[in-house]
């Protein structure tokens, strides 16, 4: 057999992603079918198995790195680009996130397995709202841990809301979002 490039390999694995993501999305994890995923990625099963041991193995890469794109987002430059990165966003990315949340309340296996991935995210947040409340920029009557918490809810919904096509004013959504957000006077 001949052997294939590095190249070719992560070409390869990065179709099977993006097919994934676009099923998930579309279909949701259970409705995913091997068969819907062999359409989505143009590839037989013996293919996109080879890269991947199993569809929740898929599905938790997928996650993770939408979790990891998302919250390194967030640490790097705020919570507004995040926000307006979503309003822009592909909805099979917006669909991956929404079944993500739906899967860690209902699937303790999935749970743990994103728990076991994403081990240094959430803490880091939760730093990084704490950083902003001793920088005076949060509120400080609040847990950073709520902060975060609440923020999260809010750009979930956000999620859910461009998913289904809801045309929403971004701006009027920051300001409100900052508003809550913002230190008591």
């Amino acid at each position: 057999m001949p052997k294939r490039s590095q190249e070719h390999l992560e070409a390869r694995r990065a179709q099977i992603l993006e097919g994934a993501r676009r099923a998930f999305s579309r279909y949701g994890y259970d409705g995913a079918t091997v068969a819907k995923l062999e359409e989505e990625t143009g590839l037989s099963r013996g293919a996109i198995f080879n890269y991947f041991d199993s569809k929740q193995d898929l599905f938790i890469e997928l996650a993770t790195e939408t979790s990891r794109r998302y919250g390194g987002l967030v640490l790097d430059r705020g919570i507004e680009p995040v926000i307006r990165a979503m309003a822009e966003e592909d909805p099979a990315w917006l669909g991956v996130l929404l079944e993500m949340e739906a899967r860690l309340r209902h699937d303790p296996e999935f749970l743990r397995r994103m728990d076991a991935t994403m081990d240094d995210q959430s803490p880091r947040i939760v730093d990084w709202f704490a950083a902003g409340q001793a920088a005076g920029t949060f509120r400080a009557d609040i847990e950073p841990l709520e902060l975060a918490r609440f923020t999260t809810v809010v750009l979930n919904g956000f999620a859910l809301r461009v998913l289904g096509g809801d045309p929403t004013d971004v701006d009027a959504l920051l300001r409100l979002l900052n508003d809550a957000l913002a230190p008591r006077k």
